[in-house]
C-alpha cells in the first residue's frame, strides 16, 4: 500500500513539472516575423502605447549607433515627442535563435518630427531580437546601424 502512495506522489510530481514547463511555440516563419516587426512601427506611428507595452519586453534594450542605449521606460516616454510621419522598411532577413527567440534586420527609411515640428529623414540598418515570453513574442533587444540622415522634403 505504502509503495502504491509513494509511486501515486511520484507520478504526481512529474506530471506537475510536466505541465508547468511552458510550451515552445510555432516556429517563427519569415512572413510572421515581418508581421510582428510591421505592428510595432504601425503602433509607434499611431502611438499606440497599449500595444507598444505589450510587444516590449520589461529588460527592453535600444542601442543607438553610438552605442549609447536607453530601456523600456525611456523608449515609452520618448514615442509620443515624435511623430513617424511615414516609414518603409525592405531587405529583410531572419534568423531564429531557437525555439523562443529570433532576430530579424533590415533597411529602414523613417520620415518623422520631433516636438519642435521639425522634420527629419534617415535611412538605418535595424536589427531586433524577439522572445517568446507569456503566449506571445515581445521584443528584447533593437539596434540601429550607421544612419545616414537625408533632408525631408
Amino acid at each position: 500500500m505504502k509503495m502504491h502512495v509513494l509511486l501515486g506522489i511520484m507520478l504526481a510530481a512529474a506530471t506537475g513539472l510536466a505541465q508547468s514547463k511552458p510550451t515552445p511555440p510555432p516556429q517563427i516563419t519569415f512572413d510572421q516575423a515581418i508581421t510582428n516587426e510591421k505592428k510595432l512601427f504601425a503602433a509607434d506611428q499611431k502611438h499606440d502605447m497599449a500595444t507598444i507595452q505589450s510587444l516590449v519586453a520589461d529588460e527592453f534594450v535600444d542601442i543607438s549607433e553610438d552605442g549609447s542605449s536607453e530601456g523600456k521606460s525611456a523608449l515609452l516616454k520618448e514615442i509620443p515627442t515624435i511623430k513617424l510621419l511615414k516609414y518603409a522598411q525592405k531587405n529583410y532577413r531572419v534568423v531564429s535563435m531557437g525555439p523562443y527567440a529570433y532576430s530579424i534586420s533590415y533597411e529602414s527609411d523613417a520620415t518623422a518630427s520631433g516636438a519642435d515640428g521639425k522634420q527629419t529623414r534617415s535611412q538605418h540598418g535595424l536589427n531586433t531580437v524577439w522572445i517568446w515570453r507569456s503566449g506571445r513574442w515581445q521584443i528584447l533587444m533593437h539596434c540601429r546601424g550607421e544612419q545616414k540622415t537625408l533632408n525631408a522634403k
